[in-house]
């Protein structure tokens, strides 16, 4: 299991979660909020997006598991990790826009790439280009880009390098993203 620092902690999502993961993604689609439509016709179309996601992650993903992160016993983001043979997966990380850049995602991070050390595994992962303080994040925990598309960069944390007794220092770190 994954063990996170002070308040912050992982469980399995369950079905009662999913009014927080609607508001949740609903946050991520600014994109679409600002569409000059009818709100109602809006909000149909981010939840059409939000499941068309959903499949899509459950096809490609369907070993995956599903957490909430919770801070101070409330919700406040979702990861999906889906462990390979050789490699974690961050399938999606996101977490709330009123607690970001808390050290919330690091904490995930290190979390991982503890689990990745005791296993013996790397961590992949994809970032969008858009999303340059994500990056940031992923940089200063030491993953290494390894291919780009234009739209998104796969990047990989190879697992025993930089990390070890020093990844309490770092866990309170804020965030320079998600």
């Amino acid at each position: 299991m994954y063990k996170l620092t002070g308040e912050r902690q992982l469980r399995m999502q369950r079905e009662d979660d999913q009014v927080f993961l609607d508001a949740l993604y609903a946050s991520r689609r600014q994109d679409l909020q600002q569409l000059p439509m009818d709100a109602v016709v809006v909000a149909q179309m981010i939840k059409m997006q939000q499941h068309l996601q959903m499949v899509g992650m459950r096809q490609h993903y369907p070993e995956a598991q599903h957490y909430i992160v919770e801070l101070a016993g409330k919700s406040v983001g979702r990861v999906i990790i889906d462990a390979g043979a050789n490699d974690l997966h961050l399938v999606d990380i996101a977490i709330a826009p009123e607690v970001q850049r808390n050290g919330i995602a690091r904490s995930v991070l290190l979390a991982m790439q503890e689990q990745a050390l005791e296993k013996n595994l790397g961590i992949s992962l994809a970032v969008e280009l858009r999303n340059p303080g994500a990056r940031a994040l992923y940089l200063q925990m030491g993953f290494l880009v390894q291919s780009s598309d234009g739209l998104f960069e796969q990047m990989r944390w190879p697992g025993g390098v930089g990390i070890g007794a020093a990844t309490g220092r770092q866990m309170e770190q804020p965030d320079v993203a998600a």
